[in-house]
């Protein structure tokens, strides 16, 4: 009778055993597939379109813009990550994609990252105003700076150094008895440490420059701010800007940014206020970087629907980096910001442009409408 037992027990342990295998085996290979890179994509697309001045028959015209941007984000394990980046940016309908920069990301712990590849710095954006927020463009700290080398962020300290890369690495040509010669050998060096004081952040920064040319180095440095008191937001920003270090000109500009915030149920107001110091004889000017030395603007707005929010921007622009240039205009209009899901937001304004400087010019009515999704 034992012995029955024990080989029906024998059989039913390797008839289980059979019909677990395949189960165990499609569990195995998922084990396996699991182990490969996880890959994630992501981006945004923007498409605007704008009018000139409709009120002017001889200023009458449309302008486009168009941005695509993808990011390919690669996990290969906990610890060990890369991303690539392609983009397409210009003021037309096919602007053309190129490849954005790539980086590998060695992630210690929450406090401790190395990444080395392309990267980007950029300090002090202007976050309120809609006209200047792309640090690709503008900034009140420093626009954006690429490099390709490496990055250290080590509980809150961020430093990186590289060589310049795209518009980053150009040259600086110097004439030495009546010949010129070209320095294109640009180097990028970033020091920055974000300081979190509760729901507020300070963040110091310094960024050096160097054609490995005594004459024509530059400097960023400066302070980032963001600060938090309940419904009250501050975004302030001192920064220096200064080119040919070690030479008496051109002189240092000084840069400072405000951008205050209220947010009271549906009712938000923000605005912007900005002024840079330029010497008038010889200024540091880094292309579009400082768009003009003052402007003020100021959104009061309210969410009429869940999904639709009408902003009133009041705005007085210089226009020019120029004091002696007396092109001033003060901007008044209507914007409307439609985001019916979340990922979709879709801007309409309208906006009197009204002369204020003795050569601003006509007074101006412009358009326009810009959709942002994101992915």
């Amino acid at each position: 009778m034992k012995n029955r037992l024990s080989s029906n027990l024998l059989f039913g342990l390797a008839t289980a055993t059979l019909l677990s295998m395949p189960a165990f085996a499609q569990e195995a290979g998922a084990a396996v597939e699991s182990k490969g890179p996880e890959v994630k994509f992501s981006g945004e697309v923007e498409f605007d379109v704008y009018t000139g001045d409709v009120l002017n028959d001889d200023k009458q015209s449309h302008e486009y813009a168009s941005t695509f941007d993808l990011n390919v984000d690669v996990k290969f394990n906990e610890k060990w990550s890369a991303s690539v980046q392609l983009e397409a940016d210009g003021e037309t309908t096919d602007p053309t994609a190129i490849y954005n920069g790539a980086f590998v990301q060695y992630t210690h712990n929450e406090n401790a990252v190395v990444k080395f590849g392309d990267l980007t710095f950029s300090e002090g954006a202007f976050l309120n105003f809609y006209d200047y927020d792309d640090p690709a463009d503008n900034a009140a700290g420093m626009a954006e700076h690429d490099i390709r080398g490496i990055e250290v962020d080590y509980r809150g300290i961020v430093f990186g150094l590289g060589f310049g890369r795209g518009g980053n690495d150009n040259q600086v040509c110097v004439e030495e008895d009546g010949e010129e010669s070209c320095v294109g050998v640009a180097y990028d060096a970033h020091l920055a440490y974000e300081l979190g004081l509760g729901e507020s952040v300070l963040r110091p920064y310094v960024d050096y420059k160097s054609y490995q040319e005594a004459e024509h180095n530059e400097l960023h440095a400066g302070l980032d701010a963001n600060l938090k008191f309940g419904a009250f937001g501050l975004h302030a920003v001192y920064g220096l800007h200064a080119d040919n270090l070690g030479e008496d000109t051109p002189n240092v500009t000084h840069a400072f940014l405000a951008e205050p915030s209220l947010e009271l149920g549906i009712v938000n107001v923000k605005g912007t206020a900005f002024y840079a110091y330029f010497d008038e004889e010889s200024p540091t000017v880094h292309g579009e970087e400082i768009p003009e030395y003052f402007f003020a603007y100021a959104e009061p707005s309210v969410s009429v629907l869940e999904f639709l929010t009408l902003g009133l921007p009041l705005e007085y622009h210089t226009n020019t980096v120029d004091v002696n240039e007396d092109v001033s205009t003060f901007d008044v209009g209507l914007r409307a910001y439609f985001t019916p899901v979340e990922g979709l937001e879709v801007t309409g304004f309208a906006k009197v442009e009204i002369p204020v400087g003795d050569d601003a010019g006509d007074t101006g009515l412009n358009l326009g409408l810009e959709t942002v999704y994101s992915f």
